[in-house]
């Protein structure tokens, strides 16, 4: 038995990732070609975040342990937080062939299943670890929100409950129940989970994220959003699109009606309107809801630095839009309208921009079109007119929710 290897797993249960990584490379230089260890160094550098070294060990593992189903569980955990879900799904797979007894291995399965919003698939795999351990808390808790997805609501409620009961002091069963409690419409209840999770560990981020939703839902004008949110959400990404593919044509065939049917015109106008109303709103909702969280003294220290600088933009530009257009209104001066108009429009994507993961290539890539989109914009305003650029600026802004969809669904694609 090596002592540095035994000591570096009881540093790391204890979160002492620094001290964990120095037994475990103490162990190493021992025994340079133990792949055990290096597994053990491999789980370290996961827990640290530090995926790329994870994966770098995990493969360097494998050359002297092959068919070790706790390496293969690490290298597949490995691949998948280095965004490789093919290989993490095919080494899961393998290591639960050798090990067919873990829960552990079927609850990475379901993750990954999850995460690829095959939801029947992820509560399918996580019933059979359950087979195995009926009270694995991680378990009950990805059945949860396998079961929130396929819209089983109280089912869902059923089975965090159960989660609660057998771990009353798991911050990651109070947020999923707190998400249940929101999908119910219960959003006191929800805020008092989230309360207690994030009392339970103050860096849980699906509770801190619930927390937000809890207090923003207090608003009824926000709640009708927050329902569109959880009801696209459950959707795979070919729903989504096939979803707003459809409205579109439906939203395009319905203005096509209006101009040709003028007495049907003034029935359509209020479905036209929603559209557009959807559209724009979809968009903006959440760095505007923040913007109303700063106000709340609680919500406020909920919120992200990216979310503060968002709500920041959101308000100036939308403060600036309702100034432009009231000097309009009294100078009639034309270069103001179209200054409000173009602060407007440009809620869409900056609002847009701020509500895509701020870590993803999606994020950069919609930046350099957002900035471009405000400066063709801008250039139309200072010239005055419904030039080439105002033309395009329209377009452009038009377009940006297909663009947006488009570059998020890729950078989806490309962490499976």
């Amino acid at each position: 038995m090596n002592i540095h290897l035994e000591r570096g797993k009881l540093l790391l249960a204890q979160n002492r990732l620094a001290e964990a990584e120095r037994e475990f490379k103490e162990a190493l230089a021992q025994q340079p070609n133990d792949g055990y260890t290096m597994a053990w160094l491999a789980e370290c550098y996961l827990n640290g975040k530090r995926f790329a070294e994870a994966l770098q060990v995990s493969e360097s593992a494998m050359r002297f342990a092959p068919n070790d189903s706790f390496l293969l569980y690490t290298l597949a955990r490995s691949y998948f937080y280095n965004k490789r879900t093919k290989e993490a799904r095919e080494t899961a797979a393998r290591a639960l062939s050798l090990n067919p007894n873990d829960p552990d291995f079927f609850l990475l399965l379901a993750h990954i299943e999850f995460y690829e919003e095959n939801w029947q698939k992820a509560l399918d795999t996580a019933e059979q670890g359950l087979a195995l351990d009926a009270e694995n808390v991680n378990l009950i808790n990805l059945r949860t929100q396998a079961l929130v997805k396929l819209n089983r609501k109280s089912e869902a409620a059923a089975t965090i409950d159960y989660a609660l009961y057998h771990a009353p002091e798991d911050s990651y069963s109070h947020a999923n129940k707190g998400w249940v409690a929101i999908e119910q419409s219960n959003y006191e209840q929800a805020f008092g989970h989230f309360r207690e999770a994030l009392r339970l560990d103050p860096n849980n981020g699906f509770a801190r994220t619930g927390l937000k939703e809890a207090i923003k839902a207090r608003n009824w004008l926000y709640r009708g959003v927050l329902k569109y949110f959880l009801w696209i959400g459950k959707m795979n990404q070919q729903g989504r699109w096939v979803f707003i593919i459809g409205i579109y044509i439906l939203y395009r065939i319905l203005i096509e009606v209006a101009e040709n049917s003028p007495s049907l015109a003034p029935f359509l106008y209020p479905f036209i309107g929603l559209y557009i109303l959807l559209a724009f709103s979809s968009w903006i909702a959440m760095p505007v809801s923040n913007l109303f969280l700063r106000l709340h003294p609680l919500g406020r220290y909920a919120l992200e630095e990216d979310e503060l600088k968002a709500s920041t933009i959101i308000g100036l530009l939308g403060a600036g839009s309702v100034i432009s257009l009231l000097a309009w209104w009294l100078t009639s001066m034309d270069m103001l309208l179209y200054l409000g108009i173009y602060l407007l429009l440009l809620l869409l994507p900056v609002g847009g921009l701020f509500s895509v993961d701020a870590q993803g290539k999606a994020r950069k890539q919609l930046s350099y079109y957002t900035y471009t989109l405000a400066a063709v914009g801008l250039v139309a305003v200072l010239t005055s007119g419904m030039n080439i650029l105002a033309i395009l600026f329209l377009l452009g802004v038009f377009a940006y929710s297909w663009v947006a969809n488009y570059l998020i669904g890729k950078d989806a694609r490309e962490f499976r």
